[in-house]
């Protein structure tokens, strides 16, 4: 209970007050290898889809090289969001991991919100090429999502907290990139409609970004306001991780 309470409150501190973001939590490897299993089944359903003839090169070239064969499809089209959202079955594998459970340890019983209205506890996926800047987006705050129309309102005594999660990623060469402490301040920006709704873009000036460190497994914890965004990935294979927002007790 010591230990709890001591976890507790440093992340109630660094999400308000100190960096804005916490790195104490991790999937263990084994689940990790487990939800990566779950997105390459996944990843080929959605090619089949889309050209039942190339799923079996991709399959056989891999995830991670996805980009090699990437040019064969419209990249844009096929991995849409709603095609990188876990179903409900695998959404429920995933919350029944280590990751969910250490977090409730903290906060209680946890939300996972659904922010697409898909009907159940929401999780997607990301997969991000190598040099691609097109497969990433501006340095944005999950909060401004609302501000501007698009999202859920936490119910009362919650509130809204961001989880990302490392799954095969080259530390140092991408992942995700943040502004420390810069949940703390107000940050000008403005809505463009882009990918079917009115989405942030940053009015600011360049601002003291910070790529974080993170290892297969590995999960970032972050305020709502926290300006963050993907790095673009300089590494030699595609970058994946997932994602969810949290309702959790404040």
């Amino acid at each position: 209970m010591v230990e709890v309470n001591s976890i507790k409150s440093m992340l109630h501190y660094e999400l308000e007050c100190g960096r804005g973001y916490y790195s104490g939590f991790k999937l263990e490897p084994k689940e990790v290898d487990l939800v990566k299993n779950l997105i390459i089944q996944q990843w080929i359903a959605i090619i089949k889809q889309y050209d039942p003839l190339l799923w079996q090169q991709f399959a056989k070239r891999g995830i991670e090289k996805y980009h090699e064969l990437s040019h064969l499809l419209n990249h844009e089209l096929i991995w849409k969001k709603s095609n990188r959202i876990f179903s409900n079955k695998d959404a429920e594998a995933i919350r029944s991991m280590s990751l969910i459970k250490n977090l409730e340890k903290i906060y209680g019983p946890v939300i996972i919100v659904d922010e697409e209205n898909v009907g159940y506890e929401e999780i997607d996926w990301r997969l991000v090429r190598p040099n691609q800047l097109s497969d990433i987006g501006p340095l944005h705050a999950d909060d401004w999502f609302l501000q501007l129309g698009h999202g859920v309102l936490p119910p009362p005594h919650r509130k809204a907290i961001k989880v990302w999660v490392a799954l095969c990623c080259e530390p140092g060469l991408n992942g995700l990139q943040v502004v420390p402490h810069s949940q703390k301040k107000e940050w000008r920006y403005h809505g463009v409609y882009r990918h079917g709704f009115v989405k942030p873009q940053i009015d600011e000036d360049e601002l003291q970004v910070q790529l974080l460190h993170t290892f297969p497994g590995d999960a970032i914890v972050f305020h709502d306001k926290l300006l963050h965004a993907g790095a673009l990935n300089k590494g030699k294979n595609c970058r994946i991780s997932m994602e969810f927002m949290l309702f959790v007790n404040k």
